[in-house]
């Protein structure tokens, strides 16, 4: 219990929203469709390649930004209300009121006032200690990022601990706000959605006080901006991104790309935004490859980019990362994964033979169909053509198959049936599992329900058979025919439910072997007998087909001498020449 009680104490659902505006163009374009679709689309395509659950740790400077904000509002209110008061007071001494009641009057207007000024004073005093308070953290942080920008791993010792730790120091008085995880959070949930805080707002800058309460009153703490250069086919695009309340600017990135592919350029952007968005350190990913013969030739390859040859410690910036390994005589492999949380990492690469080749799969029932391997396609099958030739490469096989009325099926080839020649047979059944595993279910909450309805009358008859039972052995005026009767009806009953439970047992055990058939199939090797009896049924499909083809062809050309019902005769005079009788028309 006070395990679970820490944890929840410790939760937090903040959320630190991100947002992005419309870029500007560096050059005149007259607003032109190609500029402002550049200046639209691009913060819109950067915001989708920001990396999913991020979370960040605000840090001393952000939290006096907030709290700083806060009291300067405080003190806009107060500052008003004490505007209030001063002309109110004055217009006393225009009002009719007599000596006394006047001077009564002046006292009441100036113990508000002073009570406000003192407001404005403990306001004041609090910004003070706040900055005071922080001012060591601050100078912290500012020696973190130093190193960090350096490339070193820095140990934060502010984000380790536990829950308990957390809890019971949070007991002891004012909880630790460093400790707090935001998630960060896209504005309005939508990368589409661009934020405008108007021209006026605009104009007096993004670290204005006006700019930032627009955002803060969106509920923005972070927006990026940007600037968008082009000279033919080539964009450049110059990035910043302000933190708010504040109106800081804590990272700015360029970027050169082309225009014909400004998801790359966006990509590359918010690569290097993210980091400084989860306020992330670089992470150290230690590299082991196995064999050593393909160890000795390895490349890595870091976002398509080659980083160095034989590295067994690389540093990068903490986030999402594709990975590349290649080696010659190898099978290249690749990986992306979010490198969060830890330090270090440590990457075990397994390369595999570069050996390809190709194998022969055929369904044990001729559907006709198309099958994909590794989500490419292989063939299309048919009774006369039940065997497709898959691609193979050391690579465990992940395939699908639609058959010709789109009912699904997946199977999968195990890494010992992988050889180049091999024929394999797969028993799949392609069919609608959802709608299928969804009747069972039905069925099976019916068979539940039947049970559980059926135990009311059983229970009362048993009670009823007892009582009556129990009363006729102890004489209690209770005939044998009654107690026979309830004794019957209990038996019957009784039945009724243990029938009802064999049928819920039933269907849960058909709904649970229905769930089951989601999983795919894995295809045998094929004997030589099946072979030849696969062989020998597609050559029959065959014959048919053909048979089917001479058939249609010869109708064809029967129709086609008596097309439209026409009639060929030898009428006299017309020198045994034939006549056509019906319409003649003409075709334009």
């Amino acid at each position: 219990m006070l395990a679970c009680s820490a944890a929840a104490f410790c939760a937090s659902d903040k959320k630190w929203t991100l947002a992005a505006e419309q870029f500007e163009f560096t050059q005149n374009t007259n607003n032109s469709k190609a500029a402002v679709s550049y200046a639209k689309t691009m913060p819109s395509l950067i915001m989708e390649q920001m990396a999913e659950n991020l979370t960040r740790i605000p840090r001393a400077r952000e939290q006096l930004d907030r709290t700083l904000y806060d009291l300067q509002k405080e003190r806009l209110s107060l500052f008003l209300q004490l505007s209030k008061e001063v002309k109110a007071r004055d217009s006393l001494l225009l009002a009719d009121y007599s000596a006394r009641k006047l001077k009564a009057k002046l006292k009441e207007s100036d113990v508000k006032i002073r009570d406000i000024e003192k407001k404005i004073d403990e306001n004041l005093q609090s910004a003070l200690k706040e900055t005071s308070r922080r001012e060591k953290r601050m100078q912290q942080d500012e020696m973190r990022i130093a190193h960090l920008e350096q490339g070193e791993i820095v140990d934060d010792r502010r984000e380790e601990g536990n829950g308990f730790s957390r809890f019971f120091k949070g007991l002891g008085g004012r909880q630790d706000e460093d400790f707090v995880l935001e998630d960060v959070v896209l504005y309005k949930n939508d990368f589409n959605q661009l934020f405008d805080a108007g021209e006026e707002q605009r104009k007096s800058g993004y670290d204005s006080y006006y700019f930032g309460k627009a955002c803060v009153d969106a509920g923005i703490q972070g927006l990026i901006t940007g600037k968008i250069t082009v000279y033919g086919n080539y964009i450049s695009i110059s990035a910043e991104l302000y933190q708010y309340p504040g109106g800081r600017r804590i990272a700015s990135v360029s970027d050169v790309g082309i225009t014909d592919d400004l998801r790359t350029l966006a990509t590359s952007i918010a690569a290097q935004l993210t980091p400084k968005i989860a306020d992330s350190m670089p992470v150290e990913l230690f590299i082991e490859v196995f064999p050593p013969e393909a160890a000795e030739n390895i490349v890595l390859s870091v976002n398509d980019v080659v980083y160095s040859d034989g590295t067994e410690k690389i540093t990068l910036p903490s986030g999402v990362h594709t990975i590349t390994f290649s080696s010659k005589g190898y099978i290249t492999e690749s990986t992306s994964y979010s490198f969060t949380g830890n330090r270090r990492f440590k990457i075990t690469v397994e390369m595999q033979p570069d050996n390809p080749g190709e194998l022969f799969l055929a369904m044990k029932k001729p559907f006709s169909g198309d099958l994909f391997a590794n989500g490419l396609f292989s063939a299309s099958l048919s009774p006369s053509g039940r065997f497709a030739s898959i691609h193979i490469n050391n690579q465990q096989i992940l395939g699908h198959f639609v058959s010709e009325n789109g009912e699904p099926c997946d199977f999968f080839i195990r890494t010992k049936y992988l050889s180049d020649g091999n024929f394999l047979l797969l028993d799949a059944k392609p069919f609608d599992r959802s709608s299928y595993i969804e009747k069972r279910r039905i069925w099976m909450y019916r068979s539940y329900s039947l049970l559980i309805v059926s135990l009311l009358p059983t229970f009362y008859c048993y009670g009823n058979s007892f009582a009556a039972s129990s009363a006729y052995n102890d004489g209690y005026g209770v005939s044998y025919d009654e107690a026979k009767k309830w004794e019957t009806a209990r038996n019957v009953t009784a039945g009724i439910s243990i029938g009802c439970g064999v049928l819920f047992v039933v269907e849960l055990v058909r709904y649970l072997r229905a769930a089951n058939s989601v999983l795919p199939a894995e295809a045998k090797k094929m004997s030589t007998k099946e072979l030849t009896k696969i062989r020998g049924r597609e050559q029959i499909e065959r014959v048919k087909q053909q048979e089917l083809l001479l058939e249609a062809d010869s109708a064809f050309s029967d129709e086609a001498e008596n097309s439209d019902g026409a009639e060929l005769s030898e009428p006299e005079g017309t020198g045994g020449m034939p006549v056509i009788k019906g319409e003649i028309q003409e075709l334009q």
